[in-house]
């Protein structure tokens, strides 16, 4: 199974074991608690830094927005008090994405190797952008309610959207990633090294495919 692939049937059934139809951070946050992870928002917190601290993880918290820790004590996703809500559930799905994943191996911080950072952000895209179909089907689920209405409802949903879906399917975005057409690196928005360029475009999932690019040592040291 590729890894596209495989990353859509984990973010289906993770939408339908849960039943969700809207993916929120707090949602994120009570489902990871379920599971066994700790939810430690960084950045002004004493508690949050002690252990920071004490896990050697500071090169972590001072370039990433929010990173997994795992170890036979401690299992921690720690994400930035500073970012918005909208950017923490896009971190804690990205996080989610390589716990469900099997990202958990010798390495104790979650995400180091390329392809296992594209596997979750194929996740996330899959998780936050889901098809009309399911999930129609998980709301009916959740709700438990089957009427004629919503039959019809979902009919015309389905003939009007198919057309909405193979569009926005036609190209699909790596991330918040940038490239520009001469460079072999792709670079966060902020990165200095493109900050000022006009030739820049969003790295898409057929570039990382095709092995174009790879990260920026200057704004992704650690990837």
């Amino acid at each position: 199974m590729r890894k596209m692939d495989s990353s859509k049937v984990r973010a289906d059934e993770f939408v339908r074991k849960y039943k969700l139809i809207e993916v929120t951070s707090g949602k994120l946050k009570e489902i990871l608690e379920q599971i066994g992870y700790t939810i430690a928002e960084f950045g002004s917190s004493e508690a949050s830094e002690t252990i920071i601290s004490e896990l050697k993880l500071r090169s972590y918290a001072d370039n990433t927005r929010g990173f997994t820790y795992a170890d036979n004590n401690y299992r921690i996703v720690f994400v930035h008090e500073n970012l918005s809500e909208e950017e923490k559930r896009i971190v804690l799905a990205h996080e989610t994405g390589h716990i469900l994943c099997g990202h958990i191996g010798a390495a104790p911080v979650i995400g180091n190797d390329v392809m296992e950072e594209y596997e979750a952000n194929e996740f996330v895209h899959w998780l936050l952008n889901p098809n009309v179909f399911f999930r129609a089907r998980s709301g009916i689920v959740r709700h438990k309610i089957v009427t004629a209405v919503c039959v019809v409802s979902f009919v015309l949903v389905m003939v009007l959207g198919v057309f909405a879906v193979k569009t926005v399917e036609e190209k699909i975005y790596y991330g918040e990633y940038y490239v520009t057409e001469s460079g072999s690196k792709y670079h966060e928005a902020d990165c200095r090294i493109i900050r000022d360029k006009t030739n820049t475009r969003r790295l898409t999932y057929e570039d990382m495919e095709e092995g174009k690019y790879e990260p920026c040592e200057i704004c992704m040291p650690q990837q």
